[in-house]
């Protein structure tokens, strides 16, 4: 049996009016209101109402943008012309005349064309005006193979109000929804209001099943089933009261054309007496076809129906039966194409729609069949199959043989093997599959090997294939780097593990920690690079983590490293790695204490003494170019000592920090102790680039400064000033310089007398 099925509109909102036709069109068809009485057969009932739909024509489309039109200014116009490009916003509003327009609404019941119109000043009493007229073309075919047209032709609509209630601002008594499908209903609402405005609407309506491209009825032997659902809203009163009394609530009317009905065992529906009428008496929730607020009826090809409501809608579907399996679509394989690793898993929808059948044209057997490439891990692979995106696997038999899947269909009958059918397949990427001779293509600037695939879907043995989609394997070129950098240390033996160094991204984010070795190498640990990586260019950054060591002074520098991925071929990636013009050497410079010691040449130590150290300025000669050096007060080499200049303390020790190493110094006596004699030379302070100090003695012989406290130390002896002898008081030392002043006097006294007399004539 083939079932057709569209929605009703919730009284609370607009949105909520639903249609739902599940797999063909509505055969909407011009008709004339005739009053005649609709039947003589009696009204009967089935426990499995859907089952009761017969009927010999089918129809096979939904109603659609490829099928639907409309009238307007006396021709036939497509629903196309109304639909937007992006179908989540409303189209444009075409005018029908009457005052009627039809118009694209993209956010309601997954979107849908809705016939609808400005209010008038409404009353109880209502307004009616003529009606408008839509189309939908090749819709399916009679059992002889005729193609089908529908007309749907609305010659009366009627629409009322509660007095003192505000009027609308539009209202519509006909919809055609992408989920429901085609709808008879009251929908209205107000611009500046939330909720809805109950209004209530009395449709008549013709529908006429032509041969397609005329106006020409099939042939009045065939019989339409039509299936009228979810008829349960009461009247809304004013005060919010239902009102399921009311010859106004939701209600179908069988006119003329039609030759029978069936409704469920357990209906709710009141029937009248002459079984024309079908009304609500209770809400049902379901809204979907069932026993309860649906009613099957038999028509020829051309009936009138009267439908009233109060702000709600009912579903319309129609079924067929017919012998011959329909013609199904090609399946589309998908996605066209998709990127996975060994080992990762693959994914492919096969996706075929179905017809709609009855029994009497169901196929014998469906199968979809998958053989999956040898790339692919077959053993490990999953089957799932979705109905309009329920899980329907359970319906189908799931096989894996080698390579090939099978799924096939336990009931090709109604409500199974039908709609839209997506059998979803997984499998991993073969992790020991031999991909040599796959074709390979670049996609982005990468090698990937192309694994093919399709897939066939068999209706009656007669199978059609899918297109061919790739999975496309990165190429598997691997390679790895160990970055590496040098270490060496002036003033002093470098040590294993003595210097700590890092390797950081571009981004700053560390990657590693090493140390030095014995030798000064720092290795880092291996770098991975993949396929993936071809054709980029990495940074990154290696530098020295400071110590604490006094008098050290470590290397600040930052090094770039540059490493360039390449491909090599056979598996291989070629790696280029730059470092900055020094390779990524790194240097430290331990500074030298030494120590001065100031001592009298009988070897008792001396305070007091103050010495200045010169830096050599290159020509191993003390001179006027030589300036004081640049040294510290302390081996933190924070404090600088001003002029380099310091003064033996009460051990007879000057100290001085900072000394570079491969750098020669000069110290000489500024300032001699007390009763001491300056020492006027330059004593030569040599420091080696190991940390040796050295000097030279009075022969121009060098030699290490011996060590005191692990510090090289230099002595510098000072001669005391020589005293006059002191033999008493000094009352005695007054006398005798009294003694010695008459002395010279006297002598000055006899040497110029004899100067005098030597200048006179001789007197005898």
């Amino acid at each position: 049996m083939i079932k057709s099925f569209s929605s009703r509109c919730s009284i609370a909102h607009r949105g909520a009016v639903f249609l739902c036709v599940l797999g063909f069109v509505i055969a909407v068809a011009l008709c004339s209101l005739a009053p005649n009485k609709a039947f003589a057969d009696p009204i009967s009932t089935s426990e499995d109402l859907l089952n009761s739909v017969s009927g010999n024509v089918y129809l096979t489309n939904p109603p659609s943008a490829n099928s639907g039109q409309f009238w307007s200014n006396g021709a036939w116009h497509n629903f196309s012309e109304i639909t937007p490009a992006d179908k989540r916003q409303n189209g444009p509003a075409r005018d029908l005349g009457g005052g009627w327009y039809i118009q694209w609404m993209g956010k309601t019941n997954g979107g849908e064309y809705m016939i609808w119109r400005y209010h008038n000043a409404w009353t109880y009493n209502g307004a009616t005006w003529g009606g408008f007229k839509v189309r939908f073309n090749n819709i399916g075919y009679t059992s002889k193979g005729e193609a089908i047209d529908s007309i749907l032709d609305f010659t009366s609509v009627m629409a009322w109000k509660f007095d003192g209630t505000p009027s609308p601002t539009w209202f519509s008594p006909f919809e055609i929804t992408t989920k429901y499908g085609p709808i008879v209903g009251a929908v209205t609402t107000q611009d500046d209001a939330a909720d809805t405005t109950p209004v209530g609407v009395q449709s008549i309506y013709g529908t006429s099943i032509v041969k397609h491209g005329t106006d020409t009825l099939i042939d009045s032997d065939n019989e339409v089933d039509i299936v009228y659902w979810d008829i349960d809203r009461p009247v809304v009163m004013p005060d919010k009261s239902l009102n399921y009394s009311s010859n106004w609530r939701e209600s179908v009317h069988f006119v003329s054309g039609y030759k029978g009905a069936t409704v469920g065992t357990h209906t709710t529906l009141q029937v009248s007496d002459n079984g024309t009428w079908f009304r609500s008496t209770q809400n049902d929730d379901s809204q979907v076809p069932d026993n309860l607020s649906t009613v099957v009826a038999k028509a020829t090809p051309q009936f009138t129906t009267e439908w009233r409501g109060h702000t709600c809608s009912t579903g319309i579907g129609y079924d067929t039966r017919v012998t011959v399996y329909p013609e199904w679509s090609a399946p589309v394989k998908s996605p066209e194409r998709q990127i996975h690793k060994r080992g990762e898993t693959a994914s492919f929808d096969v996706t075929e729609t179905f017809p709609y059948v009855a029994d009497s044209n169901k196929a014998s057997s469906i199968v979809m069949e998958d053989t999956l490439d040898n790339a692919l891990d077959a053993s490990r692979a999953t089957v799932q199959v979705f109905k309009n995106g329920v899980d329907v696997t359970d319906n189908w038999t799931i096989s894996i043989s080698g390579q090939t899947i099978k799924a096939t269909a336990k009931n090709t009958g109604h409500g199974y093997a039908e709609d839209k059918h997506v059998f979803r397949i997984t499998a991993p990427v073969s992790e020991s599959a031999n991909l040599d001779s796959y074709e390979t293509e670049n996609i982005d600037g990468n090698k990937y090997w192309k694994v093919p695939n399709t897939a066939s879907v068999a209706v009656n043995n007669n199978a059609k294939v899918t297109n061919t989609v790739h999975v496309f394997v990165p190429y598997e070129a691997k390679g790895s780097v160990q970055l590496k950098a040098t270490k060496s240390l002036l003033g002093g033996a470098l040590q294993a593990n003595q210097f700590t160094f890092t390797l950081k991204d571009s981004n700053g984010a560390l990657i590693d920690t090493k140390k030095n070795d014995t030798s000064g190498a720092v290795t880092f640990g291996e770098i991975p690079y993949t396929q993936e990586d071809i054709g980029k260019t990495y940074t990154y950054t290696i530098e020295e983590t400071p110590g604490a060591d006094a008098g050290m002074i470590y290397d600040s520098h930052s090094e770039t490293v540059t490493v360039k991925i390449e491909d090599a071929g056979s598996g291989k990636l070629a790696i280029t790695t730059t470092y900055d013009d020094d390779g990524a050497a790194f240097t430290n410079t331990k500074t030298i204490p030494v120590t001065v010691l100031k001592t009298s040449t009988d070897g008792s130590v001396l305070s007091g003494a103050e010495f200045t150290l010169y830096k050599d300025d290159g020509n191993n000669t003390f001179d006027a170019n030589d300036t004081p050096a640049t040294v510290y007060s302390d081996a933190g080499l924070t404090t600088a000592i001003p002029g380099a200049v310091v003064t033996t303390d009460a051990a007879g020790e000057g100290h001085y920090y900072g000394l570079m190493p491969g750098t020669n110094y000069w110290i000489k006596e500024t300032k001699a102790p007390s009763g001491y004699n300056l020492d006027t030379k330059a004593h030569l302070i040599a420091v080696a680039a190991d940390g040796t100090v050295s000097t030279k003695d009075s022969a121009g012989v060098s030699a290490n400064l011996p060590l005191k406290n692990g510090v090289a130390s230099i002595t510098i002896a000072d001669e005391p000033i020589p005293n006059l002898p002191l033999t008493a008081g000094s009352g005695m030392v007054a006398a005798l310089l009294f003694f010695g002043g008459l002395l010279a006097i006297g002598g000055s006294a006899l040497i110029l007398r004899h100067q005098f007399l030597d200048s006179k004539p001789n007197e005898k």
